[in-house]
């Protein structure tokens, strides 16, 4: 399975705290190189020897559908009510492929994009072991 991981660019100690329990060995990562979670989970692969794929440029809309038609699920951590994020996530719904989110404080400006997703949907990741 390949998974796509994306995040805030403006991490949290939550978002970090989300990436450092992640348990990815047995699953090809996906991520697109911009700052924040993102280059995170590119640290976090590296370091223990796990085959991540990146996806870079200055066009977002292509690296998006590019990034969705790549991956089989996508799970995000933090994004903000503006975040790029929620056009990733709507491209993977129209190729009817799961969306995972990590719930956050109601209060937190980084948890908009996804308890919003998961209110219109998008699967809840309460337990790391759930899908990874």
């Amino acid at each position: 399975m390949i998974i796509a991981i994306v995040g805030s660019r403006n991490m949290s100690r939550y978002g970090k705290d989300v990436i450092n329990q992640l348990r990815i060995k047995n699953y090809e990562l996906v991520t697109i190189n911009i700052m924040g979670c993102n280059r995170e989970i590119i640290k976090k692969c590296q370091k223990n020897n796990i085959k991540v794929t990146i996806f870079e440029g200055e066009n977002f809309e292509k690296i998006n559908n590019d990034v969705a038609n790549y991956a089989d699920v996508l799970v995000i951590i933090e994004g903000g009510k503006n975040s790029g994020t929620l056009l990733l996530a709507k491209n993977f719904v129209e190729k009817n492929k799961l969306v995972y989110c990590v719930p956050g404080r109601i209060n937190d400006d980084n948890s908009f994009a996804c308890n919003w997703l998961i209110s219109q949907g998008a699967i809840p990741l309460i337990n790391i072991d759930q899908i990874i």
